[in-house]
C-alpha cells in the first residue's frame, strides 16, 4: 500500500474517532507516513506513522491512531491516558492485542 493511501486511511480513522465526541485538538494536527522504526511517533502536533501500519487491520490501526491521539493530551501511560484512549476507542483492547501480535512477528 502506498504512503498516500495509508495517510488517507489514517485521516479517515481520526475523523471516526473524534467526530461526535467532546474532544478538542489544539492547533492543527497533521499526519505523515514515513519509513521509521516505530509504528508511530509524535512531534508537536504532527503524528508520523510507519509504512508498516498499512499492513494492519482496521482495528489494529484504529488502536495505534487512538493511542497517538491520547498522547497529544497525556505524554505518559498514566490512568488519565488510558481513560482518554478508552473514550476515543472503547474497544481498544482488541486492537492493542492485534498490534502486540504484529510487533512480535516483526522481532
Amino acid at each position: 500500500m502506498d504512503r498516500e493511501k495509508i495517510k488517507k486511511r489514517i485521516e479517515k480513522i481520526i475523523r471516526e474517532l473524534v467526530d461526535g465526541k467532546n474532544i478538542e485538538i489544539v492547533g492543527e494536527l497533521s499526519v505523515d507516513v514515513l519509513e521509521i522504526d516505530d509504528l508511530a511517533l509524535i512531534k508537536g502536533n504532527k503524528i508520523y506513522f510507519s509504512e508498516r501500519v498499512g499492513l494492519l487491520s482496521n482495528e489494529a490501526l484504529k488502536y495505534i491512531v487512538a493511542h497517538e491521539l491520547a498522547h497529544l493530551a497525556v505524554k505518559k501511560h498514566t490512568d488519565k491516558f488510558w481513560d482518554i484512549l478508552k473514550n476515543l476507542y472503547p474497544n481498544y483492547e482488541r486492537g492493542k492485542q492485534e498490534v502486540d501480535e504484529f510487533v512480535k512477528k516483526l522481532m
